[in-house]
C-alpha cells in the first residue's frame, strides 16, 4: 500500500530526523508542493555540508539517467546527500525513476516535485514508488477557504475579525499561494494590534467592505431594493467580479436559507446550533425567512442556475456578468 503522507506529518518526521529515501510531491495546489521542498532544501542539511551534498536541479535542465547517477553517489562527509527536483512535471521519462524507487541508495533524499495532477496507480511506475513518501497537494475548494485564512493567521499569532477572512476569501479565491501573498501583506503592515481588521482588508487590499457579495447577500435577504442595486452597480465595476461565484454563493445562501424557513425556526442563535451557521449566515437566513415564501426561495434557485448557464453562454450571446447581475436582480427582487 502507498505511504500517502499528510502535509504535518513529513514536516514532524523530518524534524524528527526520521527522513525517508524518496519523497514525491505532486498535485494541483503549488503552494504545499513549494513549503515542503523549501523546508527539506533548508533544513535537511546544515550549511556546511550543502555545498558538496546538495543539489537542486530542474526538470526541463536534466534527464533521469543523470538524476540516478547522482543518486547513487555516497554523501561526502555528511550523513545525506540531498537531490532536489523543481518542476519535474517537465521531466521526460519519468517512469524510467521505477528502477531505482525499487532499490535506492539509503543515504540518498531524492525529493521529487511534480505539479501535475497525474499519477496512474495502476502501472508498474506506481506500484515501485508506493515504497515511499508520497504526498498529494489538493485545491481546497472555496468554501474551506476563509476557515484557512483564519488558522494560517492563527499560526502567524495573528486573530481576525468575523467578516475579515470572509472579505478576503471572495477576492482572492482558492490560490493559496495568492493568499499567503495577500496575508502576508497585511501582517508586514500591522504595527498598531494583533487583529487584522476588516478596515485593514479594505486599505492593503483593496476590498471594498461597503460594496462585497456578503453585503449584497444582506440586501437580498431583506429585499432591500435600493441598497442591493447599489451594491450591485459598485461590484460589478470590479475586475474581479464573477457572477458565477455570485451565483454559487447565493444559491448556497438560499438554500441554507430555505432550510431555516422549512425549520420554523426564529431566532439567529437557534439557526448557528441547528445548522452550524457563522454568525453573519444566520443573521440572513433569519431575515430572509421572513420576508421570502418557501416558493420564492425555490424560484431564487432556479434563478441562480439560470444565470449561471448565461454566465457560461447558454441563451446569452452578448451580456457582461455586471450586466447579468444586474438583470438577475430585476427578476429576483420585483
Amino acid at each position: 500500500m502507498a505511504s500517502i503522507h499528510s502535509y504535518d506529518s513529513i514536516l514532524s518526521g523530518i524534524k524528527a530526523g526520521k527522513i525517508a529515501p524518496v519523497y514525491y510531491l505532486y498535485g494541483e495546489e503549488d503552494y504545499y508542493i513549494d513549503a515542503l521542498s523549501d523546508f527539506m532544501e533548508n533544513s535537511i542539511l546544515d550549511e556546511s555540508a550543502k555545498g558538496f551534498n546538495q543539489m537542486v536541479l530542474y526538470g526541463k535542465d536534466v534527464d533521469v539517467a543523470t538524476v540516478v547517477s547522482h543518486a547513487r553517489r555516497f554523501p561526502v562527509m555528511a550523513p545525506y546527500q540531498v537531490i532536489l527536483i523543481k518542476e519535474a512535471q517537465t521531466l521526460k521519462g519519468l517512469d524510467d525513476f521505477e528502477a531505482y524507487f525499487e532499490k535506492p541508495v539509503p543515504s540518498t533524499i531524492l525529493i521529487i516535485c511534480n505539479k501535475s495532477t497525474k499519477l496512474d496507480k495502476r502501472t508498474r511506475f506506481y506500484k515501485a514508488l508506493s515504497k515511499h513518501v508520497i504526498f498529494e497537494s489538493k485545491k481546497i475548494y472555496q468554501n474551506q477557504v476563509g476557515a484557512w485564512i483564519v488558522s494560517y493567521l492563527k499560526q502567524k499569532g495573528y486573530s481576525n475579525s468575523s467578516r475579515a477572512a470572509d472579505l478576503i476569501a471572495e477576492a482572492v479565491g482558492n490560490d493559496l499561494s495568492k493568499l499567503v501573498n495577500e496575508l502576508d501583506k497585511l501582517i508586514i503592515n500591522k504595527t498598531d494590534s494583533k487583529e487584522i481588521t476588516d478596515t485593514d482588508v479594505e486599505l492593503k487590499i483593496g476590498i471594498s467592505r461597503e460594496f462585497n457579495i456578503f453585503e449584497l447577500i444582506n440586501a437580498i435577504a431583506t429585499k432591500n431594493t435600493s441598497r442591493a442595486f447599489h451594491i450591485a452597480h459598485h461590484l460589478g465595476k470590479s475586475k474581479e467580479f464573477s457572477i458565477i461565484a455570485a451565483c454559487n454563493m447565493l444559491t448556497t445562501f438560499f438554500s441554507k436559507a430555505y432550510l431555516v424557513k422549512n425549520s420554523n425556526i426564529k431566532t439567529p442563535a437557534d439557526a448557528q446550533q441547528k445548522f452550524g451557521l457563522n454568525y453573519y449566515q444566520a443573521q440572513d437566513c433569519t431575515q430572509a425567512s421572513k420576508w421570502y415564501k418557501l416558493e420564492e426561495m425555490e424560484r431564487a434557485i432556479r434563478l441562480m442556475h439560470e444565470y449561471d448557464l448565461k454566465a457560461k453562454g447558454v441563451n446569452n450571446l452578448s451580456a457582461k456578468d455586471d450586466q447579468l447581475l444586474k438583470e438577475l436582480l430585476v427578476k429576483l427582487l420585483h
